[in-house]
């Protein structure tokens, strides 16, 4: 991994902690979320996964994920990565 990779695999790790500790405040059941990424080909291979602790939680939750999505894409946004609403997926433990 290049130095230049590095420091952006640090910024998108921050961005989506700064997106979870926002949703966390929000939204009861939300666990954690996690991510998986190509750094030579971010914006196709992008994928954000958000955990919420059961599918209770996840269903409770359903009338504000779209609203969390936006959370999570303004965050990456201000990243200059422009992730689509597809690339995040909302699951349960």
């Amino acid at each position: 991994m290049t130095k230049t990779q590095k420091q952006r695999d640090k910024q998108i790790r921050l961005a989506l902690t700064n997106a979870c500790e926002a949703i966390k405040e929000m939204v009861i059941g939300f666990d954690y979320l996690t991510h998986t990424v190509d750094l030579n080909n971010e914006v196709n291979t992008l994928k954000v996964q958000c955990y919420f602790i059961d599918e209770i939680a996840r269903e409770d939750a359903k009338p504000q994920l779209d609203e969390l999505t936006q959370i999570i894409l303004s965050q990456l946004a201000a990243i200059k990565l422009n992730a689509k609403p597809a690339h995040i997926s909302f699951l349960a433990n």
